[in-house]
């Protein structure tokens, strides 16, 4: 079993916190909706945008790492039933339906 919870996705307080130069490849039809948000004021600017979207993804990616690994420790997974209530409140689909 292994501390996933506290594994690079839980970087040191601080750590990493001075910001660096990346480059990222959108699609037109991305960056067009994008630039729009801006200009409409829903976000400062494309980079700040897109640093949102990512420290939103690596949290829920924290989270959800951390979840498997309580459920690990635990020794058992959540029931189907959970799964579904899950799936329904997140508004997702079951990756198995898809065929």
């Amino acid at each position: 079993m292994t501390d996933r919870a506290n594994s690079s996705l839980n970087p040191p307080p601080n750590q990493g916190a001075a910001p660096s130069r990346s480059s990222v490849t959108l699609t037109e039809v991305q960056l067009e909706q994008i630039r729009r948000l801006v200009a409409v004021g829903r976000a400062e600017s494309v980079d700040e945008y897109v640093g949102a979207a990512v420290a939103e993804r690596l949290e829920r990616d924290r989270s959800l790492t951390e979840l498997q690994d309580l459920f690990e420790r635990k020794g058992q997974g959540p029931s189907a039933e959970h799964l579904a209530w899950a799936r329904e409140v997140l508004g997702v689909e079951d990756p198995e339906a898809r065929t």
